[in-house]
């Protein structure tokens, strides 16, 4: 089995991925999938989000947040030319997924990562997909960030903001060259620290969710290629130590091309 960690979102000059991308995809029989792309992308998905991106009637964003940081989130919006009533009935992880988006689109990042790229060559090559959980699965998981830890993630995702466009170029950088250090201080044990909760639900949970999965289809004979985020594959909790601790000898693949 091939395990590449991805980057969901790219830069057109990010093009073309790494070798050992394609050497794993050219000697797999399927590709496996956080989830169904297709569906990921649908309007069924916009609609299951945008029901529950809203506050309940009785909140605003004022009171879900501190003072402080909803200060902090204001002064923000205010400099990025938008009016906080756009944002004031939204649910924390709502405001915190469609200012990331806005800002990846005011620095040149389109929605097209490493992911997408393998799904529609695999669906041009009419190679097998697998995946990981359902769609319901993870959009229940994108609407659990932040609950209990509103002030935290708001903060961490404003302090974000400011660094988004370097942080996106030694992030791309260092993954092309398979360094892994720097990547796992500073996102995944950033993440451990700053919101625990969902370093919890984000990562551990689902990295221990998916293990059975993968390790079932080991034993078949034909192989996989698994495409995740990174962070999935860093880290104690990661999934290269736990197949590690499985007894699986894990190597690194490194192109001669």
């Amino acid at each position: 089995m091939y395990i590449g960690g991805t980057i969901h979102v790219l830069r057109s000059g990010d093009f073309p991925l790494p070798k050992e991308f394609e050497e794993a995809y050219n000697q797999s029989d399927y590709v496996v999938f956080e989830t169904d792309l297709a569906l990921a992308n649908s309007q069924t998905l916009q609609r299951m989000l945008a029901q529950k991106m809203m506050l309940p009637p009785n909140q605003t964003l004022s009171s879900v947040l501190s003072s402080k940081i909803y200060a902090k989130l204001k002064a923000y919006v205010n400099e990025q030319g938008y009016k906080i009533e756009m944002f004031d009935r939204m649910q924390p992880w709502a405001v915190m997924l469609t200012l990331s988006q806005l800002k990846l689109s005011s620095i040149g990042i389109d929605q097209n990562g490493v992911d997408s790229y393998y799904n529609q060559r695999s669906l041009a090559d009419r190679l097998p997909q697998r995946y990981l959980e359902s769609i319901e699965e993870q959009s229940a998981i994108i609407t659990e960030i932040g609950k209990g830890e509103e002030d935290a993630v708001v903060l961490q995702t404003l302090m974000d903001m400011d660094e988004l466009s370097s942080m996106m170029s030694w992030m791309v950088m260092e993954w092309r060259e398979g360094r892994t250090e720097r990547l796992t201080h500073e996102l995944v044990d950033e993440m451990k620290n700053v919101s625990p909760k969902m370093y919890r639900i984000v990562l551990k949970q689902r990295n221990e969710a998916w293990m059975p999965k993968l390790l079932g289809m080991l034993k078949g004979e034909k192989r996989g290629f698994v495409l995740v985020g990174a962070m999935h594959l860093l880290g104690q909790d990661g999934l290269l130590e736990q197949f590690k601790r499985e007894g699986y000898n894990v190597e690194y693949l490194k192109s001669g091309k």
